[in-house]
């Protein structure tokens, strides 16, 4: 690797934040929160904050409600005035399935940095 791109490498990986990798897998922070609470959207909004300091705005999450819905894997129903979502039997088996390859996905980045990056860690 050149000087040049290992510098780009260290550029990108200082601007990632926690809140650019919940971002990456807001689908599945989605599915995680409706797995066994009904929350409809703004509440789902004030969670997200809560939990990972994001403000997301009404346009980035209710398209994605909207995709999620069309794959089935949650469901809306109408509750005082408002839109409730709740995921579906599909959306929990999904979000199990998408946990599981995301916790092997971890496990296998931990292993190549521990084996391959540990003289780059340590001149940080």
């Amino acid at each position: 690797m050149s000087a040049t791109s290992s510098a780009v490498n260290v550029q990108r990986l200082r601007g990632m934040t926690p809140g650019k990798y919940v971002k990456t897998s807001l689908d599945l922070v989605i599915l995680a929160i409706l797995n066994g609470t009904p929350m409809y959207g703004y509440k789902i909004m004030a969670f997200i904050h809560k939990e990972f300091g994001i403000l997301l705005s009404p346009g980035s999450l209710y398209p994605l409600l909207h995709l999620l819905e069309e794959e089935l894997l949650i469901e809306s129903r109408d509750e005082g005035g408002k839109k409730v979502y709740e995921a579906t039997n599909k959306g929990r088996t999904r979000f199990q399935n998408a946990f599981t390859m995301f916790k092997t996905s971890m496990n296998q980045l931990e292993n190549f940095v521990k084996r391959n990056g540990k003289d780059s860690l340590n001149d940080s």
